[in-house]
């Protein structure tokens, strides 16, 4: 397939749409997290499902990070590899 143009993104781009989804998880948290402390009845279960709640999701963040941390992002990712397949020939899509 040597009339294909050679394309390729950073895998980069892939971690600005996970920041772009943090991003609105956060803002969806911190929503719930002021209904949760304003309207719901004021008794001890409701501030301790709020912190754990609150907690629950600064976990999974930092999870993420730590695993999201150990691989190098600036490494570009070829979209024509997926056209053309390894060096076989035999490629993902019969074009």
């Amino acid at each position: 397939m040597d009339f294909l143009p050679e394309i390729t993104i950073p895998i980069a781009s892939f971690l600005i749409l996970y920041g772009v989804y943090v991003l609105f998880y956060l803002l969806y948290a911190l929503f719930n997290i002021y209904h949760l402390l304003r309207f719901a009845t004021a008794t001890p279960m409701s501030y301790v499902i709020t912190f754990v709640f609150g907690v629950g999701s600064i976990g999974l963040l930092a999870i993420s990070l730590l695993l999201l941390s150990r691989y190098d992002w600036s490494v570009p990712f070829s979209i024509t590899a997926i056209f053309e397949g390894p060096e076989g020939g035999s490629s993902l899509f019969k074009l």
